[in-house]
């Protein structure tokens, strides 16, 4: 067994490490701030609230949105099942991609069950799979399509999906956005993107903890909540609050994980998600390039001309990609994952379905020498095996 210091290359899965002082503002709130925000008037109370809100206030000033319309949940899938169940009824038409996540997928298809609800997939023409503009107007009939709803770069391939061009050609159809492998990776401006909702984790590209999603809200858009309870606000109503953010928050918040997201976003901040994005884009471009020269690896959705962010999926012909992986965790300190990578249609679309890839996730501390190691270890083992 090769005893190099083990590689973190599943940025696609979940950042690590996590951005500097995450776990610092983790520990401090844990320590001194924990009280139930607004349940109650006493220091504790007062304290988390406090926290809390500075954090909501970081991340809405470095996505772009509304602190009052930044809400804070333990998900991306929770906010998307919730905006998925509001936004859709019985017999409603909506549009969506065939590079989408399970999170998108699944709520859609119980709602087709449950709701006879028409969901209508835009292929795309390219290699890619990344739907243009026009295909989705031409999907978008008159009068009957609800909501499109697309991720903003697929977590198999990587490939970046033009959402803001695609939301200004079928205005005023809502556009909802998955914007887990992105928000972090990307510059983000919600108000500008022209969408209705966006939606993302807080794991991934923003590096904060597990446990912490975003929805990101435009002017105007109500949206029923999809689970009730308390809000520590109009405790004397029975109803939900009419405001924002405490409508769509009911329970007690991650206090923990949300002040830690928001030292994450106070770290990309003063580094700028532009130098991120140009970092790990260089280096998935590095990557490819060097893959490319093996003749008998095989990339997937990769064309160069496309805007990606620093995911790729690749084979190789003879090898099993999950004894593949195995093979780089234990001989050579590489962590990448392989599978289907919860989006079966996305490898449906590209022809790797049912074994899936190999996917190696780039992030912001990898570098040059990480990435000249997989492909050292990619090209022995398409040469020698995985001996």
């Amino acid at each position: 067994m090769n005893d190099t210091r083990p590689i973190y290359l599943d940025h696609g899965a979940t950042s690590f490490p996590k951005a500097p002082g995450v776990s610092e503002a983790m520990v401090r709130f844990l320590a001194s701030d924990a009280g139930n925000p607004g349940r109650g008037g006493h220091r504790l109370t007062v304290a988390a609230s406090r926290s809390i809100e500075s954090a909501r206030e970081r991340i809405a000033v470095l996505l772009g949105c509304d602190p009052e319309r930044t809400l804070l949940g333990p998900g991306a899938t929770f906010w998307l099942n919730t905006a998925l169940a509001a936004w859709l009824g019985p017999g409603d038409r909506v549009v969506t991609s065939s590079l989408e996540h399970n999170a998108v997928m699944r709520p859609l298809r119980r709602l087709q069950r449950d709701r006879e609800l028409q969901v209508v997939i835009a292929e795309g023409t390219t290699a890619d799979a990344v739907p243009e503009p026009e295909e989705i107007r031409r999907l978008v009939t008159d009068g009957d399509t609800r909501l499109v709803v697309l991720s903003h770069a697929s977590n198999v391939t990587g490939a970046i999906l033009p959402v803001a061009e695609i939301a200004e050609a079928i205005a005023p159809v809502p556009v909802l956005v998955d914007g887990a492998q992105t928000v972090g990776s990307v510059p983000v401006n919600f108000d500008r993107m022209g969408l209705a909702a966006l939606v993302c984790s807080g794991h991934k590209g923003l590096l904060g903890p597990p446990g912490v999603g975003l929805m990101l809200l435009a002017e105007g858009v109500d949206l029923e909540p999809l689970v009730r309870g308390g809000t520590g606000s109009r405790s004397e109503s029975e109803e939900m609050p009419a405001h924002l953010p405490d409508r769509l928050e009911a329970g007690t918040p991650n206090g923990p994980g949300i002040v830690g997201l928001g030292a994450a976003c106070g770290w990309l901040a003063d580094r700028r998600v532009e130098r991120v994005c140009d970092h790990e884009h260089r280096l998935v471009g590095r990557l490819a390039e060097q893959l490319r020269e093996i003749s008998n690896v095989r990339l997937h959705g990769w064309q160069g001309r496309t805007p990606h962010i620093g995911i790729l999926s690749f084979t190789v012909d003879g090898c099993d990609s999950g004894e593949l992986a195995a093979w780089l965790d234990r001989e050579r300190g590489l962590m990448l994952r392989s599978g289907l990578h919860c989006a079966p249609a996305a490898h449906r679309r590209m022809g790797t379905f049912p074994h899936g890839t190999l996917r190696a996730g780039i992030g912001p501390f990898n570098t040059d020498a990480h990435v000249d190691a997989l492909v050292a270890a990619i090209r022995h083992a398409a040469t020698y095996g995985l001996e």
